[in-house]
């Protein structure tokens, strides 16, 4: 016979209730969520629907309950490992171009018919201007 679900949590917002429900199924405690579509179409249904109910099935109310509990107290243990690895950046910037005579950063790329039509033209080269000293250069 299927357990019951039993409710250990209302919210008035969908998203915390998700941040929670997150939590509790990183434990392993399979929960789910009431009425959460009715109080994200319509938010100021939430007092009239009692909130988002956050439910678990009857044989893990208790963990849910302390595990709860603890968040709510901040003592929960759950601690991040510190040796993450980082994945390399898939995109690197170059950095901004500098003035050759004044040596400023303060400058622009100058577009041709890119600024008129907004659309980048790869094949004509790039210029710059800058601001401070007016001196105009097409890119290396």
């Amino acid at each position: 016979m299927a357990e019951r679900l039993v409710t250990v949590a209302t919210f008035n917002q969908p998203t915390e209730a998700h941040i929670l429900k997150g939590r509790l199924e990183a434990e392993g405690i399979l929960c789910f969520l009431g009425d959460e579509q009715i109080i994200a179409a319509q938010p100021l249904y939430s007092l009239a629907v009692g909130g988002v109910k956050l439910q678990v099935t009857e044989g893990d109310v208790e963990e849910a309950l302390e595990l709860l509990s603890r968040i709510e107290r901040g003592t929960s243990e759950y601690i991040l490992d510190d040796n993450i690895e980082l994945a390399p950046p898939t995109q690197v910037y170059r950095d901004t171009e500098t003035c050759p005579i004044c040596e400023s950063k303060n400058v622009t790329e100058r577009g041709f018919f890119g600024g008129v039509l907004g659309i980048a033209l790869p094949f004509i080269s790039k210029r710059f201007g800058c601001h401070d000293c007016s001196y105009t250069w097409k890119e290396n």
